[in-house]
């Protein structure tokens, strides 16, 4: 499967994540937001642009941040950007929302005093994206995101070892390309733009200075359950346990419930999750 090929099955898979991502991820999202907004040392009245904004975490986040300046969301998913606009926050009216490709700006050059993403650019169109980002950005503008690694979060590995055990070996033709595209993009993301990889890019198209930070997070659930539902409600793990018979999803399940025990702290899911910042200028 081609690289292009599987940016495209996965931005589907994100375009019907929409309300799971809403309820379960979003709210963890938050947090990395405000620490984005940190780093990009946002100024009143300024332009910023918010890539792959999703239901507009971020975006949302840098409008209460500077009422006096104006933010741009962006997202290939319309679902997404749908649910965004119904939320609350969606009355500033200092934020918009477009449906539009990061590696295709429809903005003029040198529009933007900050472009922002909240974990939302894919490894397979970082190039480009960023090469847009930097047309787009003027000179001394700051460009800062955060990103992070499967690998990286113990839970989640976990939970995808156990899942790969249990789940079942005779999928649909659905749900085999799913897994490969998945998979094609996680490897290419962990060989060819890990972190390292991504600087040399940022390098590459001008930017100069990038600052590189970890921060760690302790996340909180309400029990494993909430867990478990933040993990399977998912567009494709909702596949894998249809394609499972009952006695197998029981297993599945069983399973998760045992090797995601050690997270289990007084009724309390805890676990660590890092998150990598960048931040870089066009100088």
């Amino acid at each position: 499967m081609s690289l292009e090929q599987a940016e495209q099955i996965v931005m589907n898979l994100w375009g019907e994540d929409a309300r799971a991502w809403r309820r379960y991820w979003a709210p963890i999202f938050r947090r990395f937001a405000k620490d984005l907004i940190f780093d990009s040392r946002l100024s009143q009245g300024q332009l910023v642009l918010d890539v792959g904004t999703g239901t507009g975490v971020a975006a949302f986040e840098a409008a209460h941040k500077i009422k006096s300046g104006f933010v741009f969301g962006i997202d290939r998913s319309k679902s997404m950007l749908a649910a965004g606009r119904a939320e609350p926050n969606a009355r500033l009216r200092n934020v918009r929302f477009f449906f539009m490709d990061a590696q295709k700006l429809l903005f003029p050059n040198q529009i933007f005093d900050v472009v922002m993403s909240n974990c939302g650019i894919s490894p397979a169109g970082f190039r480009q994206t960023v090469s847009e980002v930097y047309r787009t950005l003027r000179t001394g503008g700051t460009f800062a995101y955060s990103d992070w690694r499967l690998k990286d979060v113990q839970v989640h590995r976990i939970f995808g070892e156990t899942l790969q055990q249990y789940r079942t070996k005779n999928p649909s033709k659905k749900l085999s390309l799913e897994r490969v595209a998945l998979a094609t993009l996680e490897s290419f993301g962990n060989r060819e733009m890990n972190f390292d990889g991504q600087v040399r890019e940022l390098k590459l198209v001008g930017f100069k200075g990038a600052e590189v930070k970890t921060r760690n997070y302790r996340i909180a659930l309400d029990g494993i359950q909430r867990y478990l539902d933040m993990r399977l409600k998912r567009v494709t793990l909702k596949q894998e346990l249809r394609e499972l018979r009952a006695k197998e999803r029981r297993e599945l399940l069983h399973a998760l419930r045992h090797e995601l025990a050690e997270f289990v702290r007084d009724g309390r899911f805890l676990f660590d999750w890092k998150v990598t910042f960048v931040r870089a200028k066009k100088m």
